[in-house]
C-alpha cells in the first residue's frame, strides 16, 4: 500500500512539472494594411523567452521582452515604404528561443493600395540637377545616411503615442505625395511637412540615441534618433541642431530649431519616422497608441 501511495504521488508530481514547464504562446499582426502606413506587431508567452525577432521586408528586427499580456510580451513597429512597395502579400516571419528550443510562426500580410496625391513645386534648379562638384558629398551622405537607417538596437525606448515634435501640428505637405521639382518627376514624399516659421523648437518624438546630426545637400540641417527596435525618427531643413551622434535624449526633449535648408521652398519642419529602414506616415501615430493598433491585428499561436 505504501509503494502504491509513493508511486501516485510520483507520478502527480510529474504531472504537476510537465503542466507548470507547458508555455503558450502567441503572435499578433494585420493580415490587411495599407502601404505607407505603421502598423504594431507582437510575441507574447505565458514563460520566459529570449531573443525574440520579427523578419519583415527582408529586414530581421531585434525585439525586447518585458512583462505584459499572458506573462510576458514583445513590441514591434513596423510598415512600408510607399516609395518602392507594391501592393500584394508580403511575409512576415517571428522568432524566438524558449526552453533551448526555437520557435517561429509565419503568415502574410496583404498590402493595399493607397492613393496619395502629385504636388509641384519651384525650387533652385541646382536642388533638381546638383552641380558635379557636389556629387561627391551627395554621394557621402547618403552613405551616412544608410549606416544610420541600419541600426539596430535594444531596448525599446520608443513610447505611444509620440510627443508630437512641434507645439501647432499643421500640415503644408502630406506623406506620400509623388513630388515633381520644376516639372521633374521625384519619388513619393518620404515625410510630413509640418508648417513652422524659422526658429521654432523641435522636440524628440521617443527617448533615443542621437545616430546621425548635420547639414546635408537635399535635406540641409538633419538630425536622425534611434528608439530601439529599429523605430528611428528624422527632421531635416533645420535651421540650428542642438544636438551630436551619440547623444542620448529623452522624450519631448529640444533637439533643433526649424529652418529652410537643403531643398526647400519655404521654412517648415519635414518629420520622417522609419520602421525597420521603411518610411512611414508618422502622423497617424500622434493620435493612438499601440494598444488600439493591436486590437486591428491577428493572434495566431505558435506551435
Amino acid at each position: 500500500m505504501r509503494r502504491l501511495k509513493l508511486s501516485v504521488i510520483i507520478i502527480l508530481i510529474l504531472l504537476l512539472k510537465v503542466k507548470t514547464s507547458y508555455a503558450a504562446s502567441w503572435v499578433n499582426f494585420p493580415t490587411s494594411w495599407d502601404i505607407g502606413q505603421a502598423f504594431a506587431v507582437t510575441i507574447t508567452s505565458t514563460a520566459e523567452y529570449t531573443q525574440p525577432m520579427v523578419t519583415w521586408m527582408n529586414r530581421s528586427i531585434a525585439l525586447n521582452v518585458e512583462a505584459g499580456g499572458a506573462g510576458k510580451i514583445s513590441y514591434g513597429l513596423l510598415g512600408s515604404d510607399v516609395r518602392n512597395i507594391k501592393p500584394g502579400d508580403y511575409k512576415i516571419l517571428f522568432e524566438f528561443i524558449q526552453g533551448g528550443k526555437k520557435y517561429k510562426a509565419s503568415g502574410n500580410i496583404y498590402l493595399r493600395a493607397r492613393q496619395y496625391p502629385r504636388e509641384e513645386l519651384r525650387v533652385s534648379p541646382k536642388m533638381v540637377n546638383p552641380p558635379k562638384k557636389e556629387l561627391s558629398r551627395i554621394r557621402s551622405e547618403s552613405q551616412l545616411v544608410g549606416t544610420a537607417l541600419r541600426t539596430m538596437t535594444i531596448p525599446r525606448k520608443w513610447t505611444t503615442p509620440p510627443q508630437p515634435p512641434l507645439a501647432s501640428i499643421t500640415l503644408t505637405s502630406n506623406y506620400g505625395k509623388q513630388r515633381v521639382y520644376n516639372g521633374q518627376p521625384r519619388a513619393g514624399h518620404n515625410g510630413a511637412d509640418i508648417r513652422a516659421v524659422t526658429g521654432t523648437s523641435v522636440r524628440a518624438p521617443f527617448a533615443g540615441t542621437v545616430v546621425l546630426a548635420g547639414f546635408h545637400y537635399y535635406a540641409g540641417g538633419s538630425v536622425y534618433i534611434d528608439s530601439g527596435n529599429g523605430v528611428i525618427t528624422a527632421f531635416f531643413h533645420l535651421s540650428n541642431i542642438l544636438v551630436k551622434k551619440g547623444d542620448n535624449v529623452a522624450k519631448g526633449q529640444i533637439v533643433a530649431k526649424s529652418g529652410a535648408t537643403g531643398r526647400v521652398t519655404g521654412p517648415h519642419l519635414h518629420y520622417s519616422l522609419i520602421l525597420g529602414g521603411q518610411f512611414v506616415d508618422p502622423i497617424p501615430l500622434l493620435s493612438t497608441s499601440i494598444t488600439q493598433m493591436l486590437k486591428q491585428g491577428n493572434i495566431q499561436q505558435v506551435n
